[in-house]
């Protein structure tokens, strides 16, 4: 009786472990070559980027799970912080990642900097680039994400770990530009508003 219990396990966790490689490999296809994360979305580039870079619609869309906490109500500035604490697996807390923005120039490009991550004994850092090009009704938004620490990590061709991290960062970074589409585009019923701290 063990055994079998033990061999449906085995299948389980392999079973598992390839839709998960597979799903990863699928959402990572959906990238650019160069790594960037594109969306068209039917709106013009003023709503994109008010949805985009305003303190009271970024829990609508950026980081589904997570509890968002903003600085202020309203368009984003220069110097304003973006706290997300991760929903943690089994119950246990992550280390929260904070987005600082660094540059806005309005309806057309958002950067932030994001500092944290999940060991706290080594703070990662990444600059995430959300660039808008108007396409006539419409809205091309480009999510380009880079990271130094991560990129230190790559070069070490013994350490998978860099590109994986990078790449999970890049396809959350697609996921919630699909979340901002849904959301300017009326296809999902709102979520509540950050909280302010």
């Amino acid at each position: 009786m063990l055994k079998w219990i033990g061999g449906c396990l085995v299948v389980g966790i392999v079973l598992i472990a390839v839709v998960s490689f597979f799903g990863l490999r699928t959402m990572k296809n959906s990238l650019s070559p160069d790594g960037s994360a594109r969306v068209t979305i039917a709106a013009t580039p003023a709503r994109v980027f008010a949805s985009l870079a305003n303190g009271d619609s970024v829990g609508g869309w950026m980081a589904p799970g997570s509890s968002i906490t903003t600085a202020k109500h309203g368009p984003l500035a220069v110097g304003d912080s973006i706290r997300i604490q991760l929903k943690g697996a089994l119950g246990m807390t992550q280390p929260p990642v904070t987005w600082h923005v660094v540059q806005v120039v309005p309806d057309h490009l958002l950067v932030l900097r994001m500092s944290g991550g999940p060991n706290p004994n080594k703070a990662m850092t990444a600059i995430l680039r959300d660039t808008l090009i108007a396409r006539g009704d419409s809205t091309d938004v480009i999510s380009t994400l880079t990271s130094s620490t991560l990129d230190s990590l790559r070069k070490d061709k013994s350490n998978i770990t860099g590109d994986m991290l990078l790449d999970m960062l890049r396809i959350q970074s697609k996921l919630e530009l699909d979340m901002l589409r849904n959301r300017i585009e009326n296809r999902l019923s709102p979520r509540p508003a950050p909280v302010r701290h």
